[in-house]
Order: C-alpha cells, then structure tokens, then sequence
C-alpha cells in the first residue's frame, strides 16, 4: 500500500489533535510534528489505564488511531544544594521532604525567592515546581509538650 492510499490516523499530543498517514515514527519525530524540541521534552504513551508509558527519542511507535500522548518537561531543582529531577511539576511540600530523606514531622521545607530570601511552605500545600527551583529543609523547633 502507498502512503497516499495509507489510512488516516488522528493522534492528540498535550490533547492538541494531529494526524498522519505513516503508522510508524519515532517518539522524537512525533515531538517535533507537535513543535516540541525532542532535547527538552520526553514522550509519553497514555495506556487506557491512565498510565503514562515513556517513550525513547529513538523507539519507533506503530500507530494507532485515537492515541493520547503527553509530553513532559524535566523539571530540576535542588534541596539542601542537592540536585532532583522530577516530571511532577507540582507535589506538597511532605513529599519533597521525604525525597529530601527528612521526616515532615521534625523538618518544614523552605523554598528559596530570587532575592535570596526563603518562605517556608506548609506540609501539605500543593507547590508548583519550575526549573531551577531552590529549596532548604530547616529542622523545626519546640514542639508539644
């Protein structure tokens, strides 16, 4: 079969729709066909479960019609002058500190502005993580008697 008599398949990146009549490319020509810089983004296969499956620059991906893909950004930040990575651009602060290997209930987490100042953050507060991002943990003091 010709690709001019190939089927047309409908595909959503980021649930933006695209289509294509080559059932077979790779996960970083699918970033590019979306204007996104396979050096920046990373592809990821929505199963029907939800469950988001990477997918290689390199690996091909034989096509289906109706399939959700999402592509991520790495976000870096540090803790503690520690270096982290994540996909999760947003988690609570408990959580950072647990990947910090602190326990939240002797540490609060403090994230570091641009002016040098710090501004701690609430255990359970849903943070926004940007690339760059710095964070301390500062041991809490006092406590119930």
């Amino acid at each position: 079969m010709s690709h001019s008599d190939a089927p047309v398949l409908h595909f959503t990146v980021n649930n933006r729709p695209f289509t294509t009549t080559d059932s077979d490319r790779e996960g970083a020509a699918l970033l590019r066909l979306a204007a996104l810089d396979p050096q920046v983004f990373d592809l990821f296969l929505i199963t029907e479960h939800g469950i988001e499956e990477p997918v290689g620059d390199m690996q091909i991906i034989n096509l289906v019609d109706d399939v959700t893909f999402r592509a991520r950004r790495k976000v870096r930040f540090t803790i503690d002058g520690d270096a982290h990575n994540t996909y999760d651009d947003d988690q609570t602060a408990a959580d950072l500190l647990r990947l910090a290997g602190v326990d939240p209930a002797g540490y609060d987490l403090a994230r570091i502005r641009p002016n040098g100042e710090s501004h701690t953050e609430q255990d359970g507060k849903l943070l926004e993580l940007h690339d760059g991002d710095e964070f301390v943990t500062v041991k809490q003091v006092g406590g119930v008697a």
